[in-house]
């Protein structure tokens, strides 16, 4: 308590947000004056409708097992996580504070994308591993009146053609760090206006905290500059869309990498069960890595998103790109997600299916060259109703995330399928509105 009230007495706060993300994986929560988070929120007590979590990407409810018309989407309570606590460095005299999701007895909403990646976490600690990913996501930055970019020049790896944006990238990078979320690199991608950051590897719960308060800055910070960021999987039809890479490593106790074998100077034994872990479970929980149907679009022969159950060494073909570099370095890459996907739910899936991986004592097959021609390795799901089938259906996917978490998220996706078979585009009018 005194600490906290040092840390917002130092920088004269007077107002603190409590945030948590909600089943999108979209930063949610209430500003509150600092006096009301010393007297209030603290404890528990600040309220907010459980609709946050029972609804879809338009915000219109669904009804779920326990949050539903019939009891009137009732409270639940933002219990703040104290050492998440940090300046908003954008917004005057502002703190945030992530925070777990509790229902009216004080017990933990088993919904909760913070309570879920926490249970993730736990089991592989069960067997004597300490988990530690990385981040790295693709985001467009576009014009915020005619959403296009700026140029029509690919600038991937280029030090010149996204040097418009670089006055928004160093603020998004200065005020990161003064939040105490660092960034590792940050680059141009493969297309127009696209930017790649990396964020520095953590435990994974602190990582996807990183990664939602990226967002809100990047988000934030697009307006000053006359921009509009967005996560969309894929925005253009003709341009490369935008992922969600997971760099992933296990650490015992004794301080080093399981997945570094010293005598043979690669992938350990323990390393290579986490990836057919990986492999094994990733088409049941792809709706989390994938979760609209704009995702699918993203995936394409050749387009460095997998198409299959892949894996390689250095492989940006494949599903899962083993990374060797020694003992501090040596880790594996799931290059599945889009870049909207839920951060939460995606690590607690990756932690799970790896975790089976390795008490099942699972090896993969054999690791692809190029994957997109290779007919031996299983496709992953092409559309979402394809995704929510094999999610709904999955045992792993109920054990990884809990049953109530499938259901809710197969009826949103069902929701987003709908509206999007609704859908009447100006490509479908121009083809075939003459045609017979």
């Amino acid at each position: 308590m005194e600490a906290i009230e040092q840390f917002l007495k130092e920088h004269s706060i007077t107002t603190v947000e409590l945030a948590t993300p909600d089943m999108a994986g979209a930063i949610r929560g209430k500003r509150i004056p600092v006096q009301s988070f010393l007297a209030n929120g603290l404890s528990g007590a600040v309220g907010m409708s459980s609709a946050v979590l029972a609804w879809d990407y338009r915000m219109e409810v669904i009804e779920t097992a326990d949050y539903s018309w019939s009891n009137g989407y009732p409270d639940i309570f933002l219990r703040p996580d104290i050492g998440t606590v940090r300046l908003v460095p954008w917004k005057p005299n502002t703190a945030l504070v992530f925070c777990d999701v509790v229902d009216g007895s004080g017990s933990p909403v088993s919904i909760s994308p913070r309570g879920v990646l926490r249970r993730a976490v736990a089991e592989l600690e069960q067997l004597g591993l300490s988990p530690y990913i990385a981040m790295e996501t693709e985001f467009y930055a576009l014009d915020a009146e005619s959403l296009l970019s700026h140029n029509d020049r690919n600038p991937v790896y280029s030090l010149h053609d996204n040097s418009y944006l670089e006055p928004y990238l160093d603020e998004i990078c200065a005020m990161l760090l003064r939040a105490e979320v660092e960034v590792e690199a940050c680059g141009a991608e493969y297309a127009p206006g696209q930017v790649e950051i990396n964020l520095t590897p953590s435990d994974p719960l602190t990582a996807a905290d990183g990664l939602l308060f990226f967002r809100y800055a990047v988000k934030q910070l697009a307006q000053r500059h006359g921009f509009r960021a967005t996560f969309m999987a894929k925005p253009f039809g003709e341009l490369s869309g935008s992922g969600l890479h997971i760099h992933q490593s296990m650490w015992r106790k004794e301080g080093d990498n399981a997945f570094w074998d010293a005598i043979q100077g690669g992938l350990s034994g323990i390393g290579r069960n986490y990836v057919a872990g990986l492999l094994k479970h990733a088409a049941d929980v792809q709706l989390v890595a994938v979760p609209t149907p704009n995702g699918y679009k993203r995936v394409a022969d050749h387009s460095f998103a997998p198409t299959n159950l892949s894996w390689g060494v250095d492989n940006r073909c494949t599903a899962v790109r083993v990374l060797v570099r020694d003992a501090d370095g040596t880790r594996v890459e799931s290059r599945i997600a889009a870049a909207d996907a839920n951060p939460y739910l995606l690590a607690a899936t990756q932690l799970m299916a790896g975790a089976a991986g390795i008490s099942e004592n699972l090896t993969p097959g054999p690791p692809a060259g190029d994957a997109y021609i290779a007919a031996e390795y299983p496709a992953l799901p092409t559309n979402i109703w394809q995704a929510a089938a094999l999610f709904g259906a999955s045992e792993f996917a109920a054990r990884a995330l809990g049953k109530e978490t499938v259901e809710n998220l197969c009826r949103v996706a069902s929701s987003e399928a709908a509206a999007s078979q609704r859908e009447v585009t100006e490509w479908e009018r121009s083809r075939y509105l003459d045609s017979v």
